[in-house]
């Protein structure tokens, strides 16, 4: 059954610390995969610290035709821009947030309040997903993940079957991967300022 799931992980790319100051934009990447097999895959560009990341997600989840499950790597991208899981079930059965590492929320909030005019909804999406999350096993190790809709799979079981070579699900670790090459070239995030 797992081997006939469509799985996207979106994730974003790297970007230089001015980017924050200058609202500069990277890459948001989506990776299409049927069962362990890669498919497909989407970018977009994305405005760091934006508002736009919900937006993005869904125009890269539309190209790829929808998924059944998408795998999101926390729920900010391009610094504080965030994509809201619920919003992503209008084109996917569910989304299971990855935390790679324990995110302290408390330093968050801080973070965004004194630079946000519009930090409540930022952080309101933020500790959504946190507060929905839980440790779950997986083969590699114990995960925090939050889940959004249903997959109608046992989620430990699923995530196991993506980590095909590191703990992150490969349609998420994929997606890193892509974005962090094209943002790290120069002439690439050079494109995206004019373009």
């Amino acid at each position: 059954m797992l081997s006939y799931l469509r799985l996207a992980g979106l994730d974003d790319g790297f970007f230089p610390p001015d980017y924050k100051r200058l609202k500069l934009k990277t890459f948001l990447v989506g990776t299409l995969y049927l069962g362990k097999r890669p498919v497909d895959i989407r970018v977009r560009a994305i405005t760091v610290d934006g508002t736009e990341g919900t937006e993005r997600a869904l125009e890269i989840l539309r190209d790829l035709r929808g998924a059944d499950v998408v795998f999101l790597d926390g729920v900010t991208v391009a610094g504080f821009n965030v994509i809201d899981p619920d919003s992503l079930l209008e084109l996917t059965k569910s989304v299971v947030v990855i935390y790679k590492f324990e995110p302290d929320v408390g330093k968050i909030e801080r973070a965004l309040r004194l630079h946000f005019a519009d930090w409540e909804r930022r952080y309101r999406v933020i500790l959504k997903a946190y507060t929905r999350s839980s440790l779950v096993e997986t083969r590699w190790k114990t995960m925090r993940i939050a889940v959004f809709g249903d997959a109608g799979v046992d989620v430990s079981a699923l995530i196991s079957y993506t980590q095909l070579v590191s703990p992150i699900p490969e349609p998420l670790r994929v997606s890193d991967l892509v974005a962090s090459a094209l943002s790290r070239s120069a002439a690439m995030l050079s494109s995206l300022r004019d373009g």
